[in-house]
C-alpha cells in the first residue's frame, strides 16, 4: 500500500431517495417528480443545502458525528433516546413567524428563558435592515426529528454502534428476507449497483469501480443444496487488501435479501429491474463484516468504511491513496490517465469528499457545487475539451450530480473492445466535473491494483 499524503478515507452517508423511500413506505418514481430537491426536503425535514454536509446533523447521517479532528465517526444517534408524545399535534411544533414582534418574542418560538443564546447563523446588514438568520437549538430539531424518524424505522438504517453487528439471525424492522429477482440481467455493469438507505456509499462505489475496470471479477458462482429449483446457493468471493489475489474467504449466501413489505428492496438494488447482484454481493459482504454463520447478516454492520480498502476486497489489489490537498489539479487529472485506456479506468479507482466542507482547504460549501460530503464516488475515467480537463465520475445514489465545473453532452471511452458513449446530460449520477473542482471538493482518490 501507498499513502501519498491522504490520510485513510472512511465515509457514511446514506442514499436520500432510498431514505425517503424508507421514511414514505413506499417507492417514489422520482424520474417523475417535478421538483426532487423540495420532495426530499418534506420528507426529511431538512433543507436540500443542508443534506450533504454532517455538521448540519442531518438525517443522512444519523448514526455517526465529527469529532474534534473533523472526522466522521460511529456515534448513536441521541434520537434513539428521545420519546415522542404521539398525543402531540401540528400546531405544537412552531411553524408560524408571524407573531414575532420583538426580539423577546423569540424566547417562546425557541423553547428558550434568554434569546442571548440563540445562535446567529448569518447577519446580513441591507441598508437600514438587519438580516439574522438563526438556527434551532439541538434539542429543538432533534425532537422536530423524532416526530418522523421514529426508533423502529431508525433500527432501518442509522447503525447504534452497541447493537450493531451483534445479531446472528438479523431482519430490520417491518421487512421480510425474500427473492426479488435474478442475479444478473445480463452481465455486471457500472451503472448497475445503487446504494440503498444504509451508509456504506464506499462498497457501492466499489461495487461499481470494480464491474467498470474488471467486468469479470464480478461473478455468480452457484451451487445447488437440494432438488427443487430455487435450491441453490450464492458463493461470494473476497480477498486479502495488497495480496496479489490471495483469497481471504468465500461467503456462502442465498438469493434472499430485505424487502419492504410491498417487495421493495430496502438496501443496494440495481439500476435494471429484478437484477438483484447488488443487494446479494451488500448481504455477502454483512455476512463478511459479522462473521454471521446465518444467511441473515446485519446489513447495517457495512455502514461506514474505506472505498480503497473495500475495492481491494473484491480484487486482491494493491492500494494506493492520494491526497488531493498534495496534488495540483493536473497532477489529479494525470494519476487518472495514468490508469486509464482510451479514457476509461482499467484499474478500479474511487474518490472520496472530504468529512465536511469545512475539513476542505478552500472551506468549500458543498451545497454550492451539489456535491456530498463523507461521500465515495467511482473513478469512470478522464476527458479533455477546449483545454479543459475533467474526471468522470460516477455517484452511487444513481443520482445527484455535480453542478459546478461540469462537462456537457456526450464523453466517448473506449470499454475493453469497443467506444461506449456516456450521455452526460442524463441524470443517472454519472457526471465530468474539472479536475480544478475536483482538487478544491474532494479530498482524494485511490486506486487497486
Amino acid at each position: 500500500m501507498s499513502d501519498n499524503g491522504a490520510s485513510t478515507p472512511a465515509t457514511a452517508v446514506a442514499n436520500p431517495y432510498a431514505l425517503a423511500e424508507l421514511v414514505a413506505g413506499r417507492r417514489i418514481k422520482w424520474a417523475e417528480v417535478a421538483d426532487a430537491p423540495r420532495l426530499l426536503e418534506s420528507i426529511l425535514q431538512t433543507p436540500y443545502r443542508e443534506l450533504f454536509d454532517p455538521k448540519f446533523g442531518g438525517p443522512l447521517y444519523f448514526g455517526f458525528g465529527l469529532d474534534e479532528r473533523m472526522s466522521l465517526q460511529p456515534v448513536r444517534t441521541p434520537l434513539l433516546d428521545i420519546d415522542v408524545d404521539v398525543t402531540a399535534n401540528d400546531l405544537e411544533v412552531p411553524r408560524d413567524t408571524g407573531t414575532v414582534e420583538r426580539l423577546d418574542d423569540l424566547g417562546p418560538l425557541f423553547k428558550l428563558d434568554s434569546i442571548g443564546s440563540i445562535p446567529v447563523e448569518r447577519a446580513e446588514l441591507i441598508g437600514d435592515n438587519l438580516h439574522l438568520v438563526l438556527r434551532l437549538s439541538v434539542q429543538n430539531r432533534l425532537s422536530r426529528y423524532a416526530r418522523v424518524f421514529s426508533k423502529s424505522l431508525l433500527a432501518r438504517f442509522a447503525p447504534d454502534p452497541a447493537t450493531v453487528g451483534k445479531s446472528a439471525d438479523w431482519t430490520p424492522p417491518g421487512a421480510t428476507w425474500g427473492d426479488a429477482g435474478r442475479f444478473f440481467n445480463e452481465a455486471a455493469e457500472f451503472f448497475d449497483p445503487i446504494q440503498g438507505a444504509v451508509a456504506n456509499c464506499y462498497f457501492i462505489a466499489a461495487l461499481s469501480a470494480v464491474a467498470w475496470a474488471m467486468p469479470h471479477q464480478i461473478r455468480h458462482v452457484t451451487r445447488a443444496t437440494g432438488v427443487a429449483q430455487a435450491d441453490f446457493t450464492n458463493m461470494v468471493q473476497f480477498f486479502e487488501p495488497d495480496s496479489g489475489g490471495r483469497l481471504a474467504a468465500e461467503i456462502e449466501v442465498t438469493d434472499t435479501v430485505p424487502l419492504t413489505a410491498s417487495g421493495w428492496f430496502l438496501y443496494a438494488r440495481s439500476s435494471e429491474a429484478g437484477e438483484i447482484w447488488p443487494a446479494v454481493y451488500e448481504k455477502a459482504y454483512a455476512k463478511l463484516k459479522t462473521g454471521t454463520t446465518t444467511d441473515h447478516p446485519d446489513i447495517l454492520a457495512t455502514a461506514w468504511g474505506d472505498c480503497v480498502w473495500a475495492t481491494a476486497q473484491l480484487t486482491g489489489g494493491r492500494r494506493e491513496y492520494h491526497g488531493s490537498a498534495n496534488y495540483t489539479a493536473d497532477q489529479l487529472w494525470n494519476l487518472v490517465r495514468g490508469n486509464s485506456l482510451g479514457g476509461r479506468t482499467f484499474n478500479p479507482m474511487t474518490a472520496w469528499t472530504y468529512s465536511s466542507g469545512d475539513e476542505s482547504p478552500d472551506k468549500v460549501n458543498y451545497a454550492d457545487a451539489n456535491v456530498v460530503g463523507s461521500h465515495c464516488y467511482t473513478i469512470l475515467g478522464w476527458d479533455y475539451r477546449d483545454g479543459h480537463k475533467y474526471l468522470i465520475l460516477r455517484n452511487p445514489w444513481g443520482n445527484t450530480e455535480a453542478t459546478l465545473g461540469t462537462l456537457t453532452g456526450t464523453t466517448f471511452v473506449y470499454d475493453v473492445s469497443w467506444w461506449r458513449p456516456i450521455d452526460l446530460t442524463v441524470v443517472d449520477g454519472t457526471f465530468a466535473v474539472e479536475a480544478s473542482t475536483f482538487k478544491a471538493y474532494w479530498a482524494g482518490l485511490g486506486v487497486a491494483k
